[in-house]
């Protein structure tokens, strides 16, 4: 008989969990501040096993980029492998009064969300049905990017039916970013002697082959009876009482012969469930016991995207019933969210693998729950809420920190010119609430992260919770910058912010990146660009905030005579960060250690005065290279399902697969250009950088020229912080997004110094900047 949905899989509880689970996260707090105090070597090393991130079940994207190879066929039986898709489906239209089946099955069945992203952005149910067919982030074209247009009715022969121009599908999408490959699904159950059916023409896209057959259709789910389940392998059956695309099905049309297209009435959501739920619980009867039914919502049709459900089980003789839990994915590594691609591979393998490089999901898996179904599917009600915020607030958000770094900028050049000679003290004022400003815009990317500590999902409102929630955060770590001694130091605040930043991020990616997700910084499940490591925003702000504090941290221990112990710091810190963020399971950040090296190396050469050449940096650059590529060779000799995107690039290399990965990249690259605003942020920062702190005022000579005077080892922090953001935005897909970011953190602390030596100035005119604790090295 075919394999079972989970079969050789239990359920378990894993380390990382679904973001709607903040209430764990004061836990995690706890155990985080005394992990902290710990060196960032000995946390890297501890860190560095792939088990403390991550289900041992779930350790990567299965297959992506594993070589091809001949999936086993499954043993034949009697007990049918059932996708039922239902676009829309959400979980809170999941209830004990309107959806009594669906809430029966929840209480005895693995659930979780599913995050719907395909090859574009808006997800109709032809691009999810597509992508189920593909396994891969598949599309099919429409005439107007906002309207989703039906499924083509298929052309029936004989019991089965053909998806007409269902080579237009497959030529598409093999030329996609993607290359999914349309109709593999269908050809794999049709080359081990399976059969297919499929109830309505949605899910006939689902299951056909390659030439567009399936071996049995029915128009629709009342057709559905025991009999036509008999002998099929694979099952797909459509359910499309939440979409509006499909009038001549309502059942709630005044018009007998369809509403017009152009004026689809709105139909009461409550009544279409209860039509659904009846439907689902009519076909769950017929079923046999044995089969494995899964019901997901592959779409949404109508109205902004949104996370929907997905619940999976065995049927036995009283009905579903089990295995109980959250669905995790291996593509996602989250507990109780996956992706309508993983479906794909959990039909045939139960979590076997062996699809190859065209698959980009990963079999689903069982993972602990709550006990009380109510508590489990408000926490996954909890999870969509943050991500459709935070979805929704992106745009503000860049819009609002691009603002607000630009009136920085221009607030510091009026003061620095306006009050440069007389009137002291106002001058004095000025200059200190220029400070503290500037590290309060250095802190907001990290308050974005610690926001997260906070249920504010769970607010009235709330969008404005998360507002809040990251201007206290942001209030926080200026205040700790500015409370004690260290504010009196020309690197002191500075250090402490972007110390704040680095053990932020560093803690969160050895607990699982939760503070990353449905962050306006960190990525996005409705998105779908990273589920998992550290994204390229988060990368940006990370590797500022370190380079930034280990120049700090340089520049104390060499006031004091220690410059060895300078540049270990500068080290061991570095090499930690390098590691986290590359290691397969923790960052998997491929272009994130291309980036970091060379700024890294940068910075400790200053740091060490020694002189930097073009052939230090290139004997660096091939030991990155010689790092990267010995990663990437460990991660490929791991099984395909445990590969992480290291070994995943590497398979691709061997197959002759990269090509179609770094077009994609480069793609996206050269498209960050059309974001004028993060063009804007980052062009204005540097010249704020080097026009206005450089330009000589009464002050003699430029803010930033007397701030080096002072703290020599700040020129190492920035020049290495500069290196990696142009470095991270020739090798990283978010392109221009990465200097703009990297400036927001180091221009600020920058300008934080510049201020504190202006200040100097003006308390001891006559003195001397501090000894020059290394000279020779600039």
């Amino acid at each position: 008989m075919p394999r079972r949905f989970f079969s050789g899989v239990s359920a378990h509880r894993g380390v990382v969990g679904d973001a709607a689970g903040t209430a764990r996260r004061g836990a995690v707090a706890t155990g985080a501040a005394r992990w902290c105090a710990a060196a960032l070597a000995v946390a890297a090393l501890l860190c560095a096993a792939p088990a403390a991130v991550a289900d041992p079940g779930s350790p990567g994207p299965a297959g992506a980029g594993a070589p091809a190879r001949e999936p086993d066929p499954p043993p034949q039986g009697d007990e049918p492998l059932v996708l039922v898709g239902v676009p829309g489906l959400l979980w809170q239209d999941i209830t004990p009064e309107h959806t009594p089946t669906l809430w029966e099955m929840a209480e005895r069945s693995a659930t979780g969300n599913v995050s719907i992203r395909t090859a574009t952005s808006r997800t109709c149910p032809t691009d999810g049905w597509l992508s189920v067919s593909a396994g891969n982030r598949a599309l099919a074209a429409r005439q107007d990017f906002g309207v989703c247009e039906p499924a083509p009715a298929p052309e029936r022969t004989g019991s089965g039916a053909v998806v007409p121009d269902f080579d237009s599908y497959v030529r598409q999408n093999a030329a996609s970013q993607f290359a999914a490959p349309v109709g593999l699904l269908g050809d794999t159950v049709r080359r081990h002697g399976g059969s297919t059916l499929a109830v309505g023409p949605g899910a006939a896209l689902g299951v056909a082959d390659r030439h567009g057959r399936v071996d049995h259709y029915l128009p629709g789910a009342r057709d559905l009876d025991a009999e036509r389940l008999r002998g099929v392998t694979l099952a797909a059956v459509e359910l499309p009482e939440l979409t509006r695309l499909y009038p001549e099905d309502d059942p709630f049309s005044p018009d007998p012969d369809g509403p017009d297209p152009e004026d689809v009435p709105r139909v009461d959501r409550e009544e279409a469930l209860e039509v659904l739920d009846g439907r689902l619980r009519t076909l769950t009867a017929m079923l046999p016991t044995g089969s494995s039914l899964m019901v997901v919502g592959v779409s949404m049709d109508s109205g902004p995207s949104r996370l929907t459900a997905a619940l999976a089980a065995q049927v036995a003789e009283e009905g579903p019933a089990g295995p109980i839990g959250f669905l995790a994915s291996e593509s996602t590594r989250r507990r109780g969210w996956g992706a309508p691609t993983d479906s794909t591979p959990t039909f045939w393998w139960g979590g076997g693998g062996g699809w190859g490089g065209a698959v980009w999901g990963g079999a689903w898996h069982v993972t602990g729950r709550p006990a009380d179904t109510a508590e489990a599917v408000q926490r996954m009600v909890d999870f969509n809420t943050a991500a459709v915020v935070v979805g929704a607030s992106i745009p503000g958000f860049f819009s609002g920190l691009v603002a607000v770094q630009l009136l920085i900028y221009a607030a510091a050049a009026y003061a620095l010119h306006r009050y440069s000679d007389g009137q002291r003290g106002k001058r004095a004022l000025v200059l200190s609430v220029t400070r503290v400003v500037a590290l309060a815009g250095a802190a907001f990317p990290v308050a974005s992260y610690l926001a997260n500590l906070i249920p504010w999902w769970a607010a009235q409102s709330p969008p404005a919770a998360l507002l809040l929630c990251v201007l206290a955060a942001d209030a926080l770590v200026v205040a700790l910058a500015v409370a004690g001694p260290w504010r009196r130091t020309v690197l002191g605040p500075m250090t402490v912010v972007a110390g704040a930043t680095t053990a932020v991020l560093f803690l969160d990616l050895c607990f699982g990146a939760h503070l990353q997700m449905n962050s306006p910084t960190g990525y996005s499940p409705i998105v779908g660009g990273r589920f998992y490591g550290i994204g390229n925003i988060a990368f940006a702000t990370f590797a500022t905030g370190m380079l930034m504090a280990v120049a700090g941290i340089a520049h104390v221990l060499i006031g004091r005579g220690r410059r060895r112990a300078a540049v270990a710091v500068t080290l061991v810190v570095g090499a930690a960060s390098v590691a986290i963020i590359g290691w397969p399971g923790l960052g998997t950040d491929f272009g994130g250690v291309i980036a970091l090296v060379p700024g890294l190396a940068v910075t400790a050469m200053m740091i060490a005065g020694v002189r930097v050449t073009f052939l230090r940096l290139a004997a660096v650059a091939g030991a990155a290279l010689g790092a990267i590529t010995l990663l990437s060779w460990l991660d490929l000799m791991r099984p395909p399902q445990e590969r992480s995107h290291f070994g995943a690039f590497a398979a691709q290399v061997v197959n002759g697969e990269a090509g179609t990965v770094v077009a994609r990249k480069l793609g996206a690259m050269l498209g960050t250009f059309g974001n004028w605003q993060l063009t804007l942020l980052a062009a204005c920062a540097l010249v704020f950088l080097f026009a206005v702190l450089n330009r000589p005022t009464n002050w003699r000579i430029g803010a930033l020229q007397r701030a080096y005077e002072y703290a020599p080892t700040l020129r190492a922090g920035l020049t290495g912080s500069l290196v990696t953001a142009l470095v991270g935005f020739a090798v990283n897909d978010s392109g221009v997004a990465i200097p703009a970011i990297a400036l927001t953190v180091a221009v600020p602390l920058t300008l934080s110094a510049c201020v504190w030596a202006l200040q100097q100035e003006d308390e001891e005119p006559e003195t001397d900047p501090e000894p020059s604790e290394n000279a020779h090295c600039l």
